[in-house]
């Protein structure tokens, strides 16, 4: 039985890690800084916990006392999973840094069932340890089993157990578990611990029935939560007064916003300079768009508003997270169109495999906090997107950062990057082209080949272009880019470092 208590525990571990960044999500984000919080966080208080459950076991050696060190883990559990909310609220308000919050969060959060769960390995070894002839064996074997539980714990958390169930749910069958353990740990005197397993379901049934009657009370969801990302709906007003439903899968940012009275037309301004494209390119049918998220540019072009030819159009759009497809089809109209491909994949991985040549290629794909994923603005990656691109072909591609200053690293990284690859690129500043040392929606249109027709747009003297194009082309960064950052590389990619000031 000590066997079986140090596998599922080693596998419940895992699984109250793998879902910690879960619970953590909707407050901080899900970069690496939260990730790193939540895996330093654990292991310390992990460590501290083996340390005193060691010596605790030399002191105190019983079965009754693991039983209590196990449901111990179990409540600690339940109070994760029904104070996250309140937890990630208060500290995110109370600490404006994100690598404190993220700390701070990480610690009232898990610190209390990681110390406990730490003290059950030393202690069933103290227990099973009889006769130091066979210790050696004794300890490896359980640590062995400890191991390889965690290893289950893992596939089985971040493969199964988040796509299926939300976050509060898994947590709370963490803490059933090891009250169950406690259970089978010790017999006698369960009345206590047999009530607070019992709880746990109905804990679980409660948290699942007020989901569903937020649900059928209300027009929009509770968050969403894929693989991926916790996914918030939302309403509002616009500037202008208008009816609009919005997308965010970070605390505070907006990633995608549809008009409730017109659908397909594009609501954040920076999604407007795609036009930019197909007036370089009119004549193009196929487009690949990177990054789907609420699908504002894909619905945009199969209604014909960017001015192609509708009838022909074949777009494929890569998006990385199904659960995002299908939260764009609920609740951002997006249609079933036989002349939309969507594809969930890595965009990168995507282009690496792709043998296709597309007239337009949009990127528009993003990590937690607005930071483009590392891998997709690397020097090998522009290669990608270049053989991507036929020949009189454009790509355009939205990254947020400054384009000078400190808080211009990013930008340039990512630019440099892309000038190895592309014969042309331009910039185009969509809030303040006067300051290019602000954080703003920054625009790069990549050209494989120069020609005298996109020189003339560019430069405004086609006597075809409509006012909203010259207001976008005047948008046209034109002062030299500094060349002090050097270009991402899939060896070297410090996005995290360049988009500090993102997350401020």
């Amino acid at each position: 039985m000590l066997e079986c208590i140090v596998f599922c525990s080693g596998a419940l571990i895992m699984i109250l890690e793998m879902v910690g960044a879960r619970v953590m999500a909707p407050h901080l984000g899900t970069s690496v800084i939260v990730w790193t919080s939540l895996i330093g966080v654990v292991l310390a208080f992990l460590a501290c916990g083996a340390w005193i459950g060691g010596r605790l076991a030399d002191k105190t050696l019983s079965r009754a006392t693991l039983a209590k060190i196990l449901a111990g883990a179990g409540v600690g559990c339940g109070l994760t999973a029904l104070g996250h909310s309140l937890v990630g609220e208060t500290v995110v308000g109370a600490l404006p840094n994100i690598y404190l919050a993220a700390v701070a969060a990480a610690v009232c959060l898990f610190a209390l069932p990681a110390i406990l769960f730490g003290m059950v390995s030393p202690y069933v070894i103290r227990l099973r340890l009889a006769d130091l002839a066979t210790s050696g064996a004794t300890v490896g074997r359980l640590y062995a089993l400890s191991t390889t539980g965690s290893i289950l714990g893992t596939f089985l958390g971040g493969f199964v157990l988040v796509s299926w169930f939300p976050s509060t749910q898994i947590l709370l069958g963490v803490g059933g578990c090891m009250l169950l353990l406690s259970l089978t740990a010790y017999g006698k005197k369960p009345l206590l611990r047999l009530c607070l397993f019992l709880g746990f379901p109905i804990a679980a049934w409660g948290h699942a029935s007020y989901e569903q009657w937020q649900i059928a009370h209300g027009s929009l969801p509770p968050p969403v939560e894929t693989p991926y990302n916790c996914i918030r709906v939302m309403e509002g007003r616009s500037y202008d007064n208008r009816p609009v439903r919005l997308m965010g899968t970070d605390p505070g940012y907006m990633q995608s916003g549809m008009y409730l009275d017109n659908p397909a037309e594009l609501y954040f301004e920076y999604t407007q300079f795609y036009a930019l494209g197909t007036v370089l390119v009119p004549q193009a049918t196929r487009v690949l768009m990177l990054g789907g998220g609420g699908y504002s540019v894909p619905k945009w072009l199969l209604a014909g508003y960017g001015g192609l030819d509708s009838t022909k159009l074949r777009l494929d759009v890569v998006e990385l997270d199904p659960g995002m497809t299908d939260v764009a089809r609920r609740y951002f109209a997006l249609p079933e169109d036989p002349r939309l491909r969507i594809i969930h994949e890595d965009a990168r991985r995507f282009c690496n495999a792709n043998r296709q040549q597309y007239d337009l290629v949009f990127v528009d794909v993003f990590n937690s906090h607005y930071s483009v994923p590392f891998h997709v603005g690397t020097v090998e990656a522009a290669r990608a997107l270049r053989r991507a691109v036929a020949p009189g072909g454009a790509m355009l591609m939205n990254i947020i950062s400054a384009v000078e200053g400190k808080d211009g690293e990013l930008f340039r990284a990512i630019y440099g990057a892309m000038r190895t690859a592309f014969a042309e690129v331009h910039i185009f500043a969509v809030d303040d082209v006067d300051n290019v040392r602000q954080v703003q929606n920054l625009m790069l249109l990549a050209l494989p080949e120069p020609s005298p027709r996109t020189r003339d747009i560019l430069s405004g003297n086609d006597k075809h272009l409509t006012a909203q194009i010259r207001r976008m082309l005047a948008a046209r960064v034109v002062t030299p880019v500094s060349e002090d950052t050097p270009p991402l590389t899939d060896a070297l990619a410090p996005v995290e470092r360049y988009a500090q000031v993102l997350l401020k």
